[in-house]
């Protein structure tokens, strides 16, 4: 009898008591610290079944889809069989398993959870049914054109006009009698020819009949007295598209049937076969073709280490290339891909907005066409599958996406480059109640994956994370830099050479001077002046702020009543074209109320407060009346395509002002854009978490840098009420290293990262006291672990409990531990954590 060890779908949080991450090869000796299970396999599979399959297992009183980790000799305890097979061929590679296991262990995580990264949406369910490849008629012409054409006319019913017709167009120079035609076409009356007549396609003339019509239009006659004319448009588009079609193409053009298909078929005019259709999510998309411009002088240097300390290694060293905006990163991405193409490997970019996919796609396909695709959520479950089975199946060498185009299946991965690599969008935090989601950080698992897979692994920022820039000190990473911007080429010959240009200046507006002056508009004078200047001279301008709708909040001015949502507790933000109040936090809507709904107040002096995206848009056309703005931000970006279409329109110069929140600020190339005015430059840099003035500073710095990108001047024009403060200075001033500085003293002082590592435990309950309850419990088992393991003090520290800073989401209490110690994982494994418990292993923050 032959074994199998198994994870099956469904989650369980199980004791974690190794020390260090378990390897497949191991399991025989520990299969609880990946929570599997053992089965034996029946005779019809034995040859079958390999590591990476999916296959059905009973599992209780149940039937559940299961992953095949590796085949074993014997098994610690009595086994039932494999039911069958889900997928005839594995669904997983090795270094993927591996890799899972490894984030399972590292994010105190669920296996299958991990497990589940790596598969499309709708492969694995708890049912046999789930998604496959999509099948679909594809009709093919079956004749040459002429001929094609020719039978047409043999289609639809007979009858005696079209008889006649035929009859004439087969003797075009005979114009024979009345009686000799109806002989000739069989017909006892002349009613038919008489009707010809009238129709002015012949004409009767002493008793002789003559056809009038062109052959063209005899043709398109005959073909409509017949009722063959619907038939038509499908040849003449096949014979135009030179090739086979779709049946979902030619419906959606043409209203075509699959009877009327089948009925060409028939004819032996088309073929039709059923076949697997790729679900592209490129598809109808063109991409203009590229070609490596002149490297720079810092670039050469980098691509040098790259390849001397990369691509020539063995284990290939993992880089931090850390460039300002403009510098040339991408190219450097291009080259790598290039490089490990021509090794015959695979490469995996990384972005870390959906908003930035059609940007860099474009750059990545006409550098390397027919060789790029998508991943990513907005995607139909279709296309995700589609997308997964092609690149299994080794279709593609590049894939572009998100966080979740890590996992893709590149069974020859050779190259992961992670643009923007500070992002936060790269740490998978969703609030989920109760989640047994992995909370991994792509950035962390990116560097295990390149070392399984002997990858070289590139990081790119203008801004690195504190995290990064450190690891590169301590040689963890290559430091890589490109401080001079690249503005473009000279031509070739005499003069030619590379344009350099300075970033942008900034101008620090400190808006309580502009109070004091009478200015109470959100727009300094100095922001209004150049926005004004830069609509002038037909250039564009971005508007940024780290906000969506109308206002913040409303208040009332005397009692000072602020509405929340019942649900989470959070103000509710006032959006003006919907006329409502709107929680950010679970979507519910309000009404917005006339008076102070406090009951002891009732006062009707309930005012909005703050300033939106919507209402920076409103204040632009009050300034420049004929702007015509776009608005991106969470509000307007909900439907599929949407970031691409606001993208698009704005590129196109189909509009002069953009104002946006966070997705504005993230990778965008706008050569148009010469002015970015940061409205409102202190939202966040107060709030009660450690990375706030990093995240400040990233945001301004990176917004910044979307002026001045071609060789029209940029500037910038920054707002705020503390001009002082160590992080909006060092911005404006484009000084990485005097932020890193201040930044850095600041986290060793308190003990933040990356000096020391947290976790993040959050609670979830329906009642507070409950919530309270359990949370002190959870707190003090952790104060008892650390003492077992000898970290109390100095080296371990456990801070809470206390309620979230967002203290309810949905209707639910949220309390929250945090873990500072060297290993949080490794203090967390083999505690029972109950359900409803959130582990965040180095989280992004606090709040």
């Amino acid at each position: 009898m032959q074994f199998v060890e198994v994870v099956v779908n469904v989650p369980i949080r199980r004791s974690f008591g190794r020390a260090q991450p378990p390897q497949l090869e191991e399991l025989e000796v520990d299969n609880d610290a990946l929570q599997t299970f053992h089965y034996h396999l029946p005779p019809d599979l034995e040859e079958i079944v390999r590591p990476g399959h999916l296959v059905w297992v009973p599992f209780g009183g149940q039937e559940l889809q299961a992953i095949v980790l590796r085949r074993t000799p014997d098994a610690p305890v009595v086994t039932k069989p494999i039911l069958r097979l889900a997928r005839p061929v594995p669904v997983l590679t090795g270094h993927q398993m591996e890799l899972a296991a490894w984030m399972a262990h590292e994010y105190v995580a669920p296996f299958s959870e991990a497990i589940k990264l790596f598969l499309p949406p709708g492969l694995l369910a708890r049912r046999s049914r789930d998604v496959h490849a999509k099948r679909e008629w594809r009709v093919h012409l079956h004749m040459a054109p002429e001929a094609a054409r020719a039978a047409l006319a043999q289609l639809g019913h007979s009858n005696g006009q079209a008889t006649i017709l035929a009859h004439l167009m087969a003797h075009p120079a005979e114009e024979p009698g009345v009686k000799d035609l109806m002989q000739a076409c069989q017909l006892k009356t002349d009613s038919a020819v008489r009707s010809l007549a009238r129709r002015g396609a012949v004409q009767i003339e002493d008793q002789r009949v003559r056809l009038l019509l062109s052959p063209g239009a005899a043709t398109e006659l005959l073909l409509a007295l017949r009722g063959a004319a619907k038939y038509v448009p499908v040849v003449e588009e096949l014979i135009a598209a030179s090739g086979p079609l779709w049946k979902s193409a030619l419906q959606a053009q043409r209203a075509t049937d699959l009877d009327a298909l089948r009925t060409l078929q028939k004819a032996g005019i088309v073929e039709l076969r059923e076949e697997v259709r790729f679900r592209d999510p490129l598809n109808g998309r063109t991409f203009e073709h590229t070609r490596p411009p002149e490297f720079t002088v810092e670039q050469k240097v980098v691509w040098a280490a790259v390849c001397e300390r990369g691509f020539a290694q063995q284990a290939p060293a993992h880089f931090l290339l850390h460039g300002v905006t403009g510098s040339g990163k991408t190219e450097i991405y291009l080259r790598a891909i290039e490089e490990t193409l021509r090794r015959g490997r695979q490469s995996i970019v990384l972005v870390p907005e959906i908003a930035l996919t059609p940007q860099t796609v474009a750059r990545f396909a006409g550098r390397f066409p027919g060789q790029v695709t998508v991943i990513h959520s907005e995607l139909s479950t279709g296309e995700r599958y589609d997308v997964w089975r092609a690149l299994r199946d080794g279709a593609y060498s590049v894939v572009v996406g998100p966080r979740s185009a890590l996992f893709a299946p590149l069974d020859r991965l050779g190259l992961i480059v992670i643009d923007e690599e500070h992002e936060m969008t790269y740490k998978q935090d969703a609030e989920e109640w109760g989640s047994f989601k992995v909370f991994y950080d792509a950035r962390t698992v990116a560097r295990r994956l390149a070392r399984l897979t002997d990858s070289v692994l590139i990081l790119g920022s203008a801004t690195p994370s504190l995290e990064s820039y450190y690891a590169a000190e301590q040689d963890e990473l290559v430091l890589l830099e490109m401080p001079r911007r690249v503005m473009g080429h000279r031509g070739t010959g005499a003069g030619h050479g590379i344009i350099y240009g300075e970033l942008p200046p900034v101008e620090v507006v400190d808006m309580r001077q502009e109070l004091r002056a009478g200015n109470r508009s959100i727009f300094s004078r100095s922001l209004a002046s150049e926005l004004i200047a830069t609509l002038d001279a037909g250039e564009q301008a971005i508007l940024f702020l780290n906000r969506r709708g109308t206002n913040t909040f409303v208040m009332c001015r005397d009692c000072g009543h602020v509405e929340e949502c019942p649900r989470c507790e959070t103000p509710l933000t006032y959006h003006e074209p919907a006329g409502q109040l709107i929680c950010h936090r679970c979507n519910r809507h309000y009404p917005v109320p006339d008076k102070c709904p406090n009951p002891a107040c009732n006062s009707k002096r309930i005012r909005y407060f703050g300033t939106g995206t919507e209402r920076i848009e409103e204040t632009v056309k009050e300034i420049v009346p004929r702007a015509r703005v776009l608005r991106w931000d969470a509000d307007t970006t909900g439907r599929k395509g949407s970031h691409e279409a606001i993208m698009h329109r704005f590129a196109n110069h189909d509009a002069d002002v953009l104002v946006g929140t966070q997705m504005i600020a993230k990778g965008l190339d706008l050569p148009m854009v010469t002015l970015v005015g940061v409205v409102a430059a202190d939202v966040g840099l107060f709030l009660p978490d450690f990375r706030s003035g990093e995240r400040t500073f990233q945001l301004l710095t990176q917004v910044s840098g979307r002026a001045g990108r071609s060789q029209r001047r940029g500037r910038v024009v920054i707002q705020t009420y503390r001009p002082d403060h160590y992080a909006i200075q060092a911005a404006a001033q484009h000084d990485y290293a005097a932020f890193y500085a201040r930044e850095m003293s600041f986290r060793a002082e308190q003990g933040y990262p990356p000096m020391r590592r947290l976790a993040k435990l959050i609670f979830w309950e329906k009642r507070l006291d409950r919530a309270k309850a359990e949370s002190e419990r959870m707190a003090t088992v952790l104060r008892h672990r650390l003492v077992q393991m000898g970290l109390e003090g100095q080296s371990g520290e456990v801070m809470g409990p206390a309620p979230a800073f967002f203290g309810r989401y949905r209707g639910y209490y949220r309390w929250q531990i945090i873990l500072r110690t060297p290993d949080p994982p490794g203090v967390l494994r083999g505690l029972d954590i109950p359900f409803g418990w959130r582990i965040d292993v180095d989280p992004v923050s606090l709040l």
